[in-house]
């Protein structure tokens, strides 16, 4: 795979372009403030490799969130700068234990197939926990709180108004490829599409699509996408249906290949949907001969 390619956006603050995007902010030493990693060791290496090219030795990992493309390159950069990593409290406990992370979407000890390094990435050692809104120690950076998308995700401000925005925006490419984007609070990932409207950022950096100076677009369509899901799922729920079979006729309504990998990602989707589905009082749910239905109200 190619070096990332360096966009700078303004003096200070500039990105790694790849799947995953990567911050590379300048302190005023000179040092590099690395906003996630990539999602493996040779992302770390290629970020890394990056880093030195410009003659800037990392001193942090700002970690967003804990998901395996965001923090897989962590424990390769660490080992080599021992820089310092820093996170949620509770995406820093996913980060030093990553078998977490499969443990909860599948509800159990996970199965063999999903101890892969795209739900487990190599662990590494969180030195900072955060508890946003709050000043990032020893940078002028600021973590701002990003609920929806996973357990206790931030976003990164920089003192010249970068906003790296981790995954509280989907890119278009990926609302039309995979329709059901990963989220862990439905309610919460719309409350902050609306935070995002109103931030005093120069540019906003999501993690899975281009910088932008306007993010209204962007936050148009991943809102619609999600009442477009919504949609689906009530009419699924016409006729009292278990979790299993409503996964297995939203994966073909949209045209979704489950693997593994795929089914608990879509399957726990579907359950927060369900959830906020029934907060609203939108549907319902029984118990029947052991079997667990959700019909509409």
């Amino acid at each position: 795979m190619p070096q990332p390619t360096l966009e700078r956006l303004t003096e200070h603050s500039s990105v790694l372009v790849g799947p995953t995007n990567v911050g590379l902010i300048r302190t005023p030493e000179g040092k590099a403030l690395l906003v996630d990693t990539g999602n493996d060791e040779d992302a770390g290496r290629r970020v890394l490799r990056q880093c030195e090219s410009l003659a800037m030795p990392v001193e942090a990992i700002l970690v967003t969130h804990s998901n395996a493309d965001h923090c897989g390159g962590n424990s390769f950069i660490q080992h080599r700068t021992e820089c310092r990593i820093v996170a949620t409290r509770t995406e820093a406990a996913v980060i030093q234990a990553p078998a977490l992370e499969p443990s909860l979407l599948w509800g159990g000890f996970p199965l063999p197939p999903l101890r892969n390094k795209f739900l487990m990435p190599r662990q590494s050692m969180v030195t900072d926990t955060i508890r946003p809104p709050c000043a990032v120690p020893g940078t002028d950076v600021d973590a701002l709180p990003l609920p929806g998308h996973f357990l206790e995700m931030a976003g990164y401000m920089t003192s010249d108004r970068v906003f790296f925005a981790a995954d509280s925006l989907a890119g278009e490419e990926i609302l039309s490829k995979y329709h059901v984007f990963y989220l862990y609070d439905v309610a919460a990932h719309l409350a902050t599409l609306d935070m995002l409207t109103e931030l005093d950022a120069e540019w906003i950096v999501p993690s899975h699509a281009a910088p932008t100076r306007d993010v209204v677009p962007l936050v148009r369509a991943n809102r619609a996408k999600v009442h477009e899901v919504e949609s689906v799922i009530v009419e699924l729920c016409a006729q009292p249906s278990t979790p299993e079979q409503l996964l297995a006729r939203l994966a073909e309504h949209y045209g979704i290949e489950l693997n593994h990998t795929q089914y608990v990602l879509v399957g726990s989707t579907l359950r927060s949907y369900l959830a906020w589905l029934m907060d609203r009082k939108v549907l319902s749910s029984r118990l029947e001969k052991g079997y667990l239905l959700f019909e509409r109200v």
